[in-house]
């Protein structure tokens, strides 16, 4: 991500500071990794040095939104409105809510306020012992999430609500206080630009399938409700587009896929090892 701020500085009126920002995330990363190097038996240093990539991602976050604009030099929404109108005869923003009410817009706002908590799942495995799992969790995660911030300048997107005010004003649907917190929540830290691929979609979707096989049936009932509610509430609430959503889980099925089908090969290439320094003896 720095790299493209370096090749599109003339694009970007804040990118001293940006630079100087990915500076002092990797200075960190880097005296984190240097505390755990020095204190390999303190467990709060290894938590805070596991849990690093988290605490520089709102910055990450951020410091991608301002850079959606240095491809395409504008917003792409027209395009993506008239593709999604040929495509579907209207707009799914607005056929989501034809049968909405107050508290379903409720229910599925909690669901994607449930998304935060996906965060803090990584640290929940490791601090419990189940260590590698939580680094497979993590890793997986935390490059889902990157693919979504570089699609952010590959298709900028201000969102549906931006794009279209008049519409958003007179469908957007009303719920209670979890409609409101999130509204709240979108409007002081959700920036313009970070809807193409959604990364909520792709970061729930990522948290389904690398922990479905690793958890209870009851909280893989529970974990599988959630992000399907997040994929409806994320157009239901007009907070992205359908193929942000769209976009946003093919993200999450293929990294999956890939990482899937390594884990699959390396017991097969130990096997092969194996095999042939026996057969060396």
């Amino acid at each position: 991500m720095a790299a493209i701020v370096v090749a599109g500085w003339n694009r970007l009126a804040d990118w001293p500071l940006l630079l100087a920002g990915y500076a002092l995330a990797t200075l960190l990363l880097l005296v984190l990794a240097a505390a755990a190097r020095r204190r390999p038996g303190s467990r709060p240093v290894a938590i805070v040095r596991f849990a690093a990539p988290l605490l520089v991602l709102p910055f990450v976050y951020s410091a991608a939104a301002e850079t959606v604009l240095v491809l395409h030099g504008r917003f792409v929404d027209d395009v993506v409105l008239a593709w999604e109108r040929a495509l579907f005869g209207g707009s799914p923003n607005v056929a989501a809510v034809s049968a909405g009410s107050p508290p379903l817009t409720e229910l599925l706002t909690l669901c994607y306020f449930s998304y935060y908590g996906c965060f803090l799942l990584p640290i929940v495995l490791y601090v419990r012992g189940r260590k590698l799992l939580a680094e497979r969790y993590l890793f997986a995660a935390m490059t889902t999430l990157l693919i979504c911030y570089l699609g952010f300048i590959a298709v900028p997107l201000a969102g549906p609500a931006l794009a279209t005010p008049e519409l958003a004003a007179a469908y957007r649907p009303s719920g209670y206080l979890i409609t409101s917190l999130q509204n709240q929540i979108m409007a002081t830290f959700d920036p313009p630009g970070a809807c193409f691929p959604s990364p909520h979609v792709a970061g729930a979707w990522i948290t389904l399938l690398c922990l479905r096989r690793h958890i209870s049936a009851r909280a893989r009932l529970a974990l599988g409700a959630l992000t399907a509610g997040l994929t409806a509430a994320v157009v239901y609430d007009w907070y992205h587009y359908l193929s942000d959503v769209a976009a946003g889980m093919a993200v999450a099925l293929a990294f999956h896929f890939v990482i899937e089908r390594h884990a699959a090969r390396r017991p097969a290439q130990a096997v092969r090892s194996r095999v042939l320094h026996d057969s060396h003896r």
